[in-house]
């Protein structure tokens, strides 16, 4: 029998079956979508999440503090199964965040590569309301560079620059809370943010202060649906007010993170490495991201076990279906010997119909998993996007 007499009777075979072959392929299908979509859930999350980090953390920029014990994160620190690490007698604790010498914020910008620092700036907001409303929401407020805004995508509006006050750029979530039809008809309006100094977390008698921002920009979804984003001049007045304390934010009291802009990618690690020849500690978006990248590697590595494990049993199933058939047809099996027909060209015979089985299985499996994702999971961006209007 010539290959195309084969693949011709294979797939006879499996058409005088139908109930049984389509159950059979049925499983391949189940299991060979379940694969694709748990890796694809798994690879369209680190992506996701590795841009929302990028956003944050510029691939250009170099985290620095008093401390690389403030950057200790991942496998081998303290939350991923580290050993307890002796404290020297000149140490602070595991989150010391004692501020940076105004020689430190010198001896950084002086590097060669240091385009520009920028405060790191911590402050926390207990809720925003839009003016004329008394209906607040809980928030979270980042004060960031114009080069660390133009990172987001805006659905409206327009980006801070470092000289706006008084302006932010709110997440799109905060649209339908505050009653607005379409991004547009946000702005303009106003929003009140109700700060309460950092003293009431420990009980402390604590003053409240609201501060008024017009809205020019809103952002696409990211990973924090209650971002509101403002500029570092405003961020550095809230932060004053926050910590109660005038100094902060200035030469007399430098801030405890820093932000060191490098003029070019490329001389992200050389410059970190100086960084940390000054005694300080960095940490960069790679190390983040390689971070991230680990552990959705074992994530995925997990939930593609789950998918191999359908796929194996849907593999039992054929072979389940194949010695089914071997034995309802040994009639015919005897009428090919009786004809010449070889030991090899039999079991080539129910070999195809099962590679058959399982090619059909694969290929539907694969699409159904393939448009889930292209459905489900979008393709996260950073690049700068100046929306209309």
């Amino acid at each position: 029998m010539s290959s195309l007499d084969l693949l011709r009777s294979a797939f006879s075979n499996l058409k005088r079956r139908k109930l049984r072959s389509f159950l059979t392929i049925l499983a391949v299908v189940i299991g060979a979508a379940l694969v694709s979509v748990l890796v694809s859930l798994g690879v369209g999350a680190q992506g996701f999440l590795s841009a929302q980090v990028q956003a944050m953390v510029p691939p250009n920029v170099v985290m620095v503090a008093y401390s690389q014990q403030v950057f200790e994160i991942g496998f081998g620190g303290p939350i991923f199964g580290g050993k307890p690490q002796e404290i020297a007698e000149d140490e602070g604790g595991r989150f010391d965040l004692r501020p940076l010498t105004a020689q430190n914020v010198e001896d950084i910008q002086a590097l060669e590569h240091v385009e520009r620092t920028d405060p790191y700036i911590m402050l926390a907001a207990d809720s925003v309301r839009l003016e004329g409303s008394e209906t607040r929401f809980r928030t979270m407020v980042v004060a960031l560079s114009a080069y660390q805004v133009e990172t987001r995508r805006l659905m409206a509006g327009r980006y801070l620059t470092d000289q706006s006050q008084g302006e932010v750029i709110i997440a799109n979530e905060y649209l339908e809370a505050f009653g607005f039809a379409e991004a547009r008809d946000a702005l303009g309006q106003k929003v009140v943010l109700q700060v309460r100094q950092a003293l009431a977390i420990i009980g402390l008698p604590a003053e409240t202060k609201s501060f008024s921002f017009e809205i020019v920009g809103v952002a696409e979804k990211t990973v924090n649906s209650r971002e509101i984003i403002i500029s570092l001049e405003d961020g550095k007045e809230i932060a004053r007010f926050w910590t109660n304390s005038p100094d902060v934010y200035t030469d007399k009291q430098p801030p405890s993170i820093l932000q060191a802009k490098i003029d070019s990618s490329q001389y992200v690690d050389q410059a970190a490495q100086e960084i940390e020849d000054l005694g300080l500690g960095t940490i960069t978006s790679d190390e983040i991201l390689g971070l991230i990248g680990t552990i959705f590697s074992i994530i995925q590595a997990v939930l593609g076990a789950f998918g191999l494990i359908a796929l194996g049993v849907a593999s039992l199933g054929i072979s389940n279906a194949l010695i089914m058939a071997m034995y309802e047809r040994t009639r015919e099996i005897g009428v090919m010997k009786a004809v010449g027909a070889s030991k090899g060209t039999i079991r080539l015979l129910f070999t195809l119909e099962g590679a058959i089985i399982g090619f059909l299985g694969g290929v539907i499996g694969v699409g159904i998993g393939y448009a889930f994702g292209s459905s489900r999971i979008s393709k996260p961006s950073i690049s700068p996007h100046s929306p209309g209007g």
